[in-house]
């Protein structure tokens, strides 16, 4: 009978050696597959991690926006494009009235009427600038467009007398007495301190023979200016068309104490002789 004997230990040690082997090939057969899989999942998860950028948001614009925030918000944005445009044309119309100031210093009016017309393209809102273009017109003596540039410039600062005083002024040439008179009462009404516009205002008074209205504007002339000779003779001036023949004689004397060269008094003088007593 024979005995059921336990496997030797060598024979276990080689057959226990034989999954080991096989498993150690596949391992290592396996090992470039296992690498290349695990460095995918490592991308995979960083892209997971990662944050998104988000793009950023636009903001609402003045129509779009819908609660008070945004409006006001808006608003500000749009005032905002607003001002630099209107920087950037600021600069734009002074570069062409600066051009326009040369031209004109050296006689080429057609060019600087040219480059005005550019300044006041980028400035519309700019008075000044309207201003030169009508009285260069007016060197030229194109009426019309002068008189218009210059009313659109009075239009532009209806409370500033200076505009109103030049288009007054540019009437009272054309022979357009009463509106030569409307525009410089608005100039000695809104510049109350200035003498020349009160005496300018006499002065059409008197070529529209409004003697007393005259004589009032040269009167408030002198409260401003007292020692001004000039002033003084356009006040005997219209006493004498008044038939104020004494009172003309005070002022034409007072004239040439204060200039005793004064073209304007002399020759009144020589005319009103027969004033003397």
């Amino acid at each position: 009978m024979r005995l059921k004997t336990e496997p030797s230990n060598s024979s276990n040690q080689s057959n226990a050696s034989q999954p080991n082997k096989l498993k150690a090939d596949q391992t290592q057969n396996q090992a470039p597959v296992l690498l290349e899989l695990d460095a995918e999942a490592v991308v995979e998860t960083a892209q997971e991690v990662k944050p998104k950028r988000r793009a950023p948001r636009r903001k609402p614009t003045e129509a779009e926006a819908t609660t008070d925030a945004e409006k006001a918000t808006a608003e500000r944005n749009a005032l905002t494009v607003r001002r630099v445009a209107l920087a950037v044309s600021a600069r734009r119309a002074q570069t062409h009235y600066r051009s326009a100031e040369v031209h004109r210093r050296f006689g080429r009016l057609n060019n600087a009427i040219m480059e005005y017309r550019k300044a006041v393209e980028y400035a519309p809102e700019n008075p000044f600038y309207r201003y030169r273009l009508g009285d260069c017109y007016a060197v030229l003596g194109d009426s019309p467009h002068a008189v218009m540039e210059l009313e659109n410039a009075r239009d532009l600062a209806p409370q500033d007398g200076f505009y109103h005083f030049w288009l007054g002024d540019l009437y009272s040439r054309l022979g357009e007495h009463q509106h030569a008179i409307t525009e410089l009462q608005q100039a000695a009404l809104f510049s109350p301190h200035d003498a020349y516009y009160n005496v300018r205002l006499g002065m059409a008074y008197l070529k529209a023979n409004y003697l007393r209205d005259a004589a009032d504007a040269f009167r408030q002339a002198i409260e401003l200016d007292p020692e001004n000779a000039s002033y003084h003779s356009l006040l005997g001036d219209a006493y004498v068309r008044l038939g104020y023949e004494q009172q003309a004689l005070q002022h034409y004397r007072r004239a040439g104490n204060l200039n005793a060269y004064d073209a304007a008094y002399i020759e009144r003088m020589r005319h009103n002789l027969t004033l003397e007593s």
